[in-house]
């Protein structure tokens, strides 16, 4: 006979966030608080679409902004889906094409994401953050390997 362990509630959560495939947490660097989350494959397909191949240390640097333009979920409390507004001269009939479809607002949202992350002067804070993204990442890894099948 097998007899399992009753289990806490929280392995209960966690099972169930591995089963969607993903991880949140929130972490503070450079004094600001960010909500990441580990990618989902729709998410890891987007950003690999923006690696460049020039060199190595370029290959390194382009891929952290592209995944954190994905995983940041929230920053200082403020939810990502906030921190951008349309441009004033954006034809109306684009923002409604947008907005009609959560796919492509979603698209819109880690571009404008990736394009702040790529500015003048962005590029040193990245490292600290994709460092806590890439803990993230572990965490999912180690936990996918204690879960039961």
């Amino acid at each position: 006979m097998d007899y399992r362990a009753k289990r806490h509630t929280a392995l209960e959560s966690l099972r169930k966030d591995l089963a969607k495939g993903m991880l949140e947490d929130t972490v503070v660097v450079n004094g600001h608080k960010f909500k990441l989350a580990t990618l989902n494959e729709d998410e890891e397909t987007w950003a690999d679409t923006f690696m460049r191949t020039n060199t190595t240390a370029s290959i390194m640097s382009s891929k952290k902004a592209p995944k954190l333009a994905a995983a940041i979920r929230a920053l200082d409390d403020v939810p990502v889906s906030e921190l951008f507004n349309y441009p004033d001269d954006m034809p109306k009939d684009m923002k409604d094409n947008i907005d009609a479809n959560p796919v492509i607002k979603r698209e819109w949202i880690r571009d404008q994401m990736l394009m702040f992350l790529a500015e003048d002067g962005i590029r040193p804070f990245i490292n600290d953050l994709y460092e806590a993204f890439q803990t993230l990442n572990d965490k999912r890894m180690e936990a996918i390997k204690e879960v039961p099948n």
